[in-house]
């Protein structure tokens, strides 16, 4: 029976996009990636993840991937869409895009897993299961989870690459990537494109250089 996965990478980081993978494979098929190590993708070695990210797309028989970057997350989110809705309309017209499945298994992002399930049903179709943690439990969200990792870490080394610098993992917890926006910000007086400046990590870049700035007008001024 062909079976749909769906899985996010890059929800919470305050630089880069949140990429949304879905896969669709021969449930038979995924047995021997699951005898390979084929788990979470977050649970996975990076090289174990870069080497299986082929095997599984060898094995789709349909697969689609969106990438929401950091501009259209604003964008919604000034709009009153939250990160939630954001998740769940993309995956609904994935859903909707994907051919061939007969039943679909899905990482809930939404706190009340059986509420998103149930929007995903009525604009889909009933056999659709999204839960807390699918992404350890169901192989093929687990296979999901390991295209949306990869796609999103190669978005973030050609970050890398475009900005000349490494500015790790774009995760607000990462030490590189909070002091990347506080040089970016005091080089150019702005955050750069890949930030999502409706996180509390980008306000407070902005907000310690206008306390700077006006400081150093005091200072100046006496």
């Amino acid at each position: 029976m062909y079976i749909a996965g769906i899985d996010e990478a890059g929800r919470g980081p305050v630089l880069g996009p949140l990429v949304i993978a879905g896969v669709v494979i021969d449930e038979k098929d995924l047995n021997p990636l699951v005898e390979e190590g084929l788990t979470d993708s977050k649970l996975m070695p990076k090289v174990r993840r870069e080497s299986m990210y082929a095997e599984i797309l060898n094995l789709t028989v349909d697969y689609r991937i969106v990438i929401i970057d950091a501009y259209e997350i604003d964008e919604m989110r000034n709009n009153a869409t939250n990160l939630n809705r954001i998740e769940i309309n993309a995956m609904i017209k994935m859903l909707g895009a994907l051919t061939k499945w007969k039943k679909a298994f899905v990482d809930a992002c939404d706190r009340n897993a059986d509420r998103m399930q149930l929007i995903l049903r009525n604009n889909v179709q009933e056999n659709i299961v999204a839960e807390h943690f699918a992404d350890v439990k169901y192989p093929i969200v687990s296979a999901a989870s390991v295209i949306a990792k990869v796609i999103r870490d190669q978005e973030i080394e050609k970050a890398h690459e475009k900005f000349g610098v490494d500015f790790g993992s774009g995760y607000s917890h990462d030490a590189k990537t909070n002091q990347f926006l506080m040089d970016y910000y005091s080089k150019h007086g702005e955050l750069p494109v890949i930030a999502r400046k409706s996180w509390e990590t980008s306000k407070r870049v902005i907000r310690i250089h206008e306390q700077s700035n006006l400081d150093e007008f005091f200072s100046n001024a006496e």
